[in-house]
């Protein structure tokens, strides 16, 4: 493998990982998560092309570790716009995503707040196993939001604050009930309820009038979605 030393960019880790992994609808004009001098930048195969994107409309950045199979981007041509970073790479018959393989190489240099850039848009499947994730990550102490700019998914805690940079947001329960949820007056549309139940829809599409606004939920897991449109 080509590249920095595994041992650099452990040192120069913050606990953050910034991975860039493919999608479609991608706007980096619209990223209000900024990844920082000391975050572990990784691109996921074609996670290569949301970072240039994002170099090109936002700021430059070059990768730290670039992986994958790489079935969906010329290596021969990364390796040239990239020669300081760190070549991963995997057959294309394995058992993770190109997204999952960052996720967990993140991990493993001891990151345990995760930002996935991109990911979303695009193939279905791809984009439901990457919400899967970050289950994952939560159970290994992590925290994970995932964002393609007009959209920030993220698992709900207890009490969640909201700025208000997009206009829409969603409570989507993925456990059969979630328990005690509350969104508060800030909101559009306040609402409260014991139970949540997963075929529920009335905390979809809300609205947020005043920021910071808040949403709680006291028990079971629930997705938080920030949308512009």
């Amino acid at each position: 493998m080509n590249g920095i030393d595994i041992k650099k960019i452990k040192e120069k880790s913050s606990g953050c990982a910034y991975i860039f992994t493919g999608g479609t609808g991608f706007s980096p004009e619209y990223m209000t998560d900024i990844p920082a001098e000391d975050d572990i930048i990784i691109a996921a195969d074609s996670g290569c092309r949301i970072l240039s994107e994002f170099s090109e409309k936002m700021h430059k950045i070059d990768p730290d570790i670039i992986l994958g199979d790489m079935d969906s981007y010329d290596k021969s041509g990364v390796e040239k716009k990239y020669p300081e970073a760190k070549f991963i790479s995997f057959p294309p018959e394995k058992d993770d995503t190109d997204t999952a393989l960052a996720v967990k190489t993140a991990a493993e240099l001891g990151c345990r707040k995760i930002i996935i850039a991109g990911g979303l848009g695009g193939r279905l499947d791809h984009t439901l196993a990457n919400i899967c994730l970050l289950e994952y990550i939560r159970d290994i102490g992590g925290s994970c939001i995932i964002t393609d700019g007009k959209n920030r998914a993220y698992l709900a805690e207890k009490e969640n604050i909201l700025d208000g940079k997009r206009k829409y947001v969603s409570l989507i329960p993925l456990d059969e009930k979630v328990k005690n949820v509350k969104m508060d007056y800030n909101f559009k549309y306040p609402y409260e309820t014991k139970i949540l139940e997963r075929r529920s829809f009335v905390t979809v599409s809300n609205e947020i009038i005043k920021a910071p606004a808040r949403i709680y939920v006291d028990e079971g897991m629930a997705l938080i979605v920030e949308a512009e449109d």
